[in-house]
């Protein structure tokens, strides 16, 4: 139900003279001007917490310039058990925290204590009553920058930015070998027979047991140093323009140049430790919700 008292998560927005002049002249087709997602304006017109002028507002009640809407986010119980940790917190604002993920640890696997149960005891801790929705994850040997969304309304308006390529996910990697200049790999790439890899295929297959996704990965190869055996490894800087799951490790080992260290995709090396590959989620670029600024974040 909606409530007068105002909180920090609220969003509220007036209606301009240009949006009716438009034709834009309800409720419905205002928050349609402002590129609200539909599904999440529907949760939220059901739950009552869509407001005209302080009061109850339908998708069909007539608006003029100079009225304020405002969205309510609704409650929700936290759905992981809360576990206390020390999160590193490296930014918050009303509708997103973004922490620097350990290596190590899962970021919500089942069975087993992850992130998602310390972020939940951090939004129990600070009264925070929703789920927690991430935005990106990261293998359990990846670190890095770790986004989650503080309601549904939120992760769908940056959902919106990740799939049109406005929310910028970038990487540091360390490949095996020298590898120059810059580009854009376009695979694609499903789950493997074994179930725990996956691989490159060469074409959509009529047939595939598993999915077939199109992955986009940019690089750009840093600088090449030596490992203490004499082996060349690449510093690659990596932009992700979609989100499959180890494509980075994927394509790199496609490409020739596995991850130093990943044992799982060719990049073991001998004398250092296996899996303690060297990914690191390091920065991010967004549009802000609210102020409609760009915001980044790094490491």
């Amino acid at each position: 139900m909606s409530r007068k008292a105002k909180r920090d998560d609220d969003i509220e927005k007036v209606v301009q003279q240009e949006q009716i002049d438009r034709g834009c002249t309800t409720v419905g087709t205002i928050c349609d001007d402002w590129h609200w997602p539909r599904a999440s304006m529907k949760v939220l017109f059901d739950a009552k917490q869509v407001l005209k002028n302080g009061h109850k507002a339908h998708p069909q009640n007539e608006v003029v310039a100079g009225d304020v809407l405002c969205l309510q986010m609704v409650k929700e119980k936290i759905d992981y058990e809360p576990v206390a940790m020390d999160l590193v917190i490296v930014y918050e604002d009303e509708d997103l925290l973004i922490l620097n993920k350990p290596l190590g640890m899962t970021v919500n696997s089942k069975g087993q204590t992850s992130i998602a149960n310390g972020v939940a005891h951090y939004f129990k801790e600070q009264g925070i009553k929703r789920k927690v929705r991430f935005l990106n994850r990261l293998d359990r040997d990846t670190s890095g920058l770790l986004v989650i969304a503080k309601s549904g309304f939120a992760q769908s308006l940056y959902q919106q930015q990740l799939e049109n390529h406005t929310f910028e996910k970038w990487y540091k990697a360390q490949v095996l070998g020298r590898l120059e200049g810059q580009g854009m790999w376009e695979l694609l790439m499903r789950r493997s027979q074994d179930g725990q890899s996956y691989e490159v295929v060469p074409e959509l297959l009529v047939n595939s047991k598993y999915p077939i996704k199109n992955t986009k990965t940019w690089y750009k190869a840093l600088q090449t140093m030596k490992l203490f055996n004499g082996q060349e490894v690449t510093e690659v800087e990596v932009r992700l323009y979609t989100g499959k799951t180890h494509q980075i490790r994927v394509a790199m080992a496609y490409k020739g140049h596995p991850l130093v260290g990943d044992a799982l995709y060719g990049g073991q090396v001998e004398g250092l430790a296996q899996d303690t590959y060297h990914l690191c989620a390091d920065w991010i670029s967004f549009t802000h919700i609210r102020t409609h600024k760009r915001v980044e974040v790094r490491l």
